[in-house]
């Protein structure tokens, strides 16, 4: 490939606008995604440096668990990355930043991570309705859950349909209009 020819392809993966904030009006759904992440990962965190398995509300984890877990350490902290990469990846669907990112990868991020989460909190209410054993998932985690998919699904869908977004403001390119 010429310069030219890696210069075009840059230039498809730039914004076509300026890459805007969304207003505090439609954002506060993402910012609350962001902060039930930080906390997730928080916990997930605590729970790594004590060499735990689990969760605050989750079921018991039982001992054969612990015994199927080569190290249950990495494991904690590889969780609490994923809470903080999604937490990021709530936040760039509303500041300007994000704008950067490829749209099509932030989507696929945003709707990706609610389709599990959906998967994971059908899996948490069903066990609070129809208990299974001793220490399943109790009311407040299917409660907390649920709000955080549903602040997580509105994050996505007004990322997708790009409200409160001005979409009308050009981006200097140096591409010729004409």
């Amino acid at each position: 490939m010429n310069a030219k020819a890696i210069e075009a392809a840059a230039r498809r993966w730039r914004p076509a606008r300026h890459p805007t904030a969304v207003t505090r009006t439609w954002a506060w759904p993402a910012y609350m995604s962001v902060l039930a992440q930080l906390v997730y990962a928080g916990e997930k965190g605590s729970y790594a440096a004590q060499g735990r398995l689990g969760i605050p509300g989750g079921p018991l984890v039982s001992a054969s668990q612990y015994a199927e877990t080569s190290d249950v350490a990495l494991t904690q902290w590889t969780l609490a990355l994923l809470g903080l990469l999604s937490a990021a990846i709530a936040l760039a669907a509303v500041r300007p930043w994000g704008g950067l990112a490829p749209r099509p990868l932030l989507l696929l991020g945003l709707w990706a991570t609610g389709a599990l989460a959906a998967v994971s909190q059908i899996h948490v209410v069903r066990d609070v309705l129809f208990p299974t054993g001793p220490g399943g998932w109790s009311v407040w985690a299917a409660v907390q859950g649920g709000a955080g998919l549903c602040l997580w699904l509105a994050t996505a869908w007004i990322f997708t349909l790009r409200l409160g977004c001005d979409t009308t403001a050009v981006a200097n390119t140096g591409r010729d209009p004409g």
